[in-house]
């Protein structure tokens, strides 16, 4: 995440959901290692960060939740 690309605006935003993509990584089975399988959990995970108020970026590229829609 240290690069010039990434300041004090945009570290939250990239940092949590580039996180949890690891953390379903380490936390999956070994044997489970599809990322298309994955995706739709990362996006709820992401889903869940918007709603608790932290202002992060889609993980699977475009995506929306219903939180993003009522604001």
């Amino acid at each position: 995440m240290w690069t010039e690309y990434v300041d004090s605006v945009s570290l939250i935003q990239r940092t949590w959901p580039r996180a949890s993509t690891v953390a379903e990584r380490l936390w999956s089975d070994r044997q489970i290692n599809n990322a298309t399988a994955a995706a739709p959990r990362l996006e709820e995970h992401r889903c869940r960060l918007l709603k608790r108020g932290y202002p992060v970026d889609p993980v699977n590229g475009v995506n929306f939740c219903e939180q993003e829609l009522d604001q």
